[in-house]
Order: structure tokens, then C-alpha cells, then sequence
């Protein structure tokens, strides 16, 4: 955060101080407003509008120092064939990485299992021999299965469908589909089939006719609906859901955690770019891959001290009630309650209509109700 911006939080506690009347305008939007004259961001980041609460009276924080916070995560609707993962994360990309670095991202996997900060692997490269981490092999051919323990197929429609029943006859490991923008169309399809998990890149979603012009916290969110739309009534047996593509450092990680992901995929060529640049000339494959296990263990710290603030131990216990915002369109894009109200915009809609239906005696049924309010709420999303 640059200086003119810290000036800007300073400046409105002051106000406050002073006035004891709130800000009229959110801090969030005067930052933004400088780093648009700056130049500095080209297009709106929901992410930096959603802020975590900490632990309140009745659940008080966690030293995460002292006291165990539960990261792990199985993948897996079968009892005996879940994968477990230490850190809730997949390495994952679809790209061709050089043998340096897939080398080193071989050691660092085999190092991070060694420490008991198990994560595992999604890419289309038959699994190492050497690998004691899981591996989810990208299959486009049923025909070339290698031995993995998990398998990631793409969504192509009734294709898909009758892949899996194919694959099912012979593989008793879980099956992630990744999905298209469509996915609430066909995910209770996908279930009913006994896939383990959809996986969500929002980055490649957003990008479609359906999602334009809304953000990554939207995908994940319809996404983690349509999971408990097939499970309402009845407990969830396992299916997980995978987050890829926006979710590139830990504050994202936790927050898409909070709207409703499972695991989330870490971009490959991403991870091995954090760790530093290096020329064709030189690539030191043990100095690369202990930049990456430093960077995955410093991740996981980050990953356990978040919750544990929130008073929670265990990852997976965040919801979006954890979180607040001030930007009307994450609220309705990630159903999270706006600060200060502590009610999501879509709540303080329907309260206004209720009660204006009610003073004017109208006769209006459920269908008409909502129809109204999501005319009122796609204004403003």
C-alpha cells in the first residue's frame, strides 16, 4: 500500500474521531479512485473489497503456534479410495514446463510429503515414478490411462457423461471435471455419476458470455450453490469443489475458501515465477525447489493463521459470514453481508420490498417476490 493510500485510512479514523459520524464514502472506493488516476489498476478487483472479521466474544482466536489448525482435506466419495492432502492445494496448469522444472517441482512435492505438507499435482505427464505426493492426471483419452491416483477429464458434454461411466468400470480413484460456465446446468448430472468434485477455473469462466463482466468470487459462489443444491436435505458424502485461475496468494485462497471452496489450484508457471526468474543458461533445480517448498510452507503458515484469527480450527469451518464488504457488487456476486448493516445487499432488498408489499396491502406471490428482486439486484451487480 502506498503512502497517499495509508494517508486515506488515516485520514477518515481522524474524521471519525472528530465527528463520530461514519464516512460517507467508503475508503475502499477513495483508494481506488487514486490508483484509477494512477494508472495503477486497469479493471475492478472485487477481492481487495472483502475484508475477514476477527474472533468475536463467543469464539475466541487461536494460537496457531500452540493449537492444531486442521488444513487437511480428502478428495474422494469412496471410503477407501480418498486421496488426503496435507495443504488444501493442487499444483495446477495447462501449459508444458521445461524438465528443469518439472525436476524441481518433483523434489519440492517429494519434500513438502516428507514434512507432512502433503499437496498434490494436476497435469497431463504420466505420475513420476519416483512421487510420493498424489497425482491427478489431465485425461483426454480414456484409452491412455497411466496408473495416477486421481483423474481430472473437461467438460465436452454427453461425452464427458459417457466417459465417465467408461472409466468407472476400471478406476476406482476420484474423478474432478472441470467445468465450463454452464456447469449449474449439468453438476447434479455430473454427481449423480459419482464424480468426486467439479474444479472451477475463474479465470477462463469469466471470460464467457455468461459470466461477463462479473468477477471470480461469482463462479465460486454459483459453483458452491450447485453442490448444495444436489445435497439439499441430505449430508454431503465427499464431492469437493477445486477453485483454479484467480486465486494466486494466500489472502485470495482464504477468502474463496470462505465463499465455499474445498481445495484451490495453484497455478503452475505461477508458482515457479514466485520463487524467482531464471535465464535458459541456469536452472539450479534443488535451489529452485527449495525456493518453492519455502514458498508452500510459508503459504501454509498463512493458511492456518487466517482461520485461527477467525477463531476457527479447522480451514473448512469459514463461511461467507466471516467476511464483510463494502462494494455492493461482492455482495451480490459472493452473497457476503456489507459492513455495517452486517446483511447482504440481496437481504436489505428483500426486507424493503417485504415491508413496502406490506404497508401498501399488495397481493404479490413468490415467483413475482423474486422476479422483482433479482430486477432490483442485476441493476446493481
Amino acid at each position: 500500500m502506498r503512502l497517499n493510500e495509508k494517508a486515506v485510512i488515516r485520514k477518515s479514523i481522524l474524521d471519525l474521531c472528530n465527528t463520530g459520524l461514519p464516512r460517507q464514502e467508503s475508503t475502499d472506493d477513495v483508494i481506488r479512485k487514486i490508483r484509477e488516476k494512477n494508472g495503477s489498476q486497469k479493471e475492478e478487483n472485487l477481492w481487495e473489497y472483502i475484508v475477514a472479521l476477527g474472533a468475536q466474544l463467543s469464539r475466541p482466536p487461536f494460537d496457531p503456534y500452540r493449537e492444531k489448525i486442521k488444513l487437511t482435506t480428502k478428495i474422494g466419495r469412496k471410503g477407501d479410495q480418498k486421496i488426503s492432502l496435507k495443504i488444501p492445494i493442487l499444483i495446477y496448469g495447462e501449459f508444458d514446463l521445461s524438465q528443469s522444472s518439472k525436476d524441481a517441482l518433483n523434489l519440492t512435492l517429494n519434500d513438502l510429503d516428507d514434512d507432512r505438507s502433503t499437496v498434490g499435482l494436476i497435469s497431463k505427464d504420466e505420475p513420476c515414478d519416483e512421487r510420493k505426493y498424489p497425482h491427478f492426471q489431465i485425461l483426454d483419452d480414456i484409452n491412455k490411462l497411466a496408473d495416477p491416483d486421481g483423474i481430472v477429464l473437461k467438460y465436452t458434454g454427453a461425452k464427458t457423461e459417457e466417459k465417465i461411466e467408461k472409466i468407472r468400470k476400471e478406476f476406482d480413484g476420484p474423478i474432478l471435471v472441470e467445468v465450463d460456465e454452464d456447469f449449474s446446468q449439468y453438476v447434479e448430472s455430473l454427481l449423480e455419476l459419482g464424480i468426486d468434485g467439479i474444479l472451477v477455473n475463474t479465470e477462463n469462466i469469466t471470460k464467457s458470455k455468461r459470466y461477463n463482466g462479473k468477477h471470480a468470487i461469482a463462479v465460486i459462489h454459483d459453483a458452491r450453490l450447485a453442490i448444495n443444491e444436489f445435497y439439499r436435505g441430505k449430508e454431503n458424502d465427499g464431492a469437493c469443489l477445486v477453485v483454479a485461475g484467480d486465486v494466486n496468494n494466500a489472502g485470495k485462497m482464504i477468502k474463496a475458501a470462505g465463499l465455499g471452496a474445498d481445495i484451490i489450484g495453484y497455478d503452475t508457471s505461477l508458482l515457479i515465477a514466485k520463487v524467482g526468474h531464471h535465464s535458459e543458461n541456469f536452472f539450479d533445480e534443488e535451489i529452485t525447489a527449495q525456493k518453492i517448498f519455502n514458498h508452500m510452507i510459508a503459504t501454509k503458515s498463512e493458511l492456518t493463521g487466517i482461520p485461527a484469527a477467525l477463531g476457527y480450527s479447522d480451514f473448512h469451518n469459514m463461511s461467507p459470514g466471516d467476511f464483510r464488504t463494502s462494494s455492493i457488487k461482492a455482495s451480490v456476486q459472493g452473497d457476503i453481508p456489507l459492513e455495517g448493516v452486517d446483511k447482504t445487499y440481496r437481504n436489505i432488498v428483500e426486507e424493503i420490498l417485504d415491508e413496502y408489499v406490506n404497508t401498501k396491502n399488495i397481493s404479490v406471490n413468490q415467483q413475482e417476490r423474486q422476479k422483482i428482486i433479482n430486477l432490483v439486484i442485476e441493476e446493481e451487480n
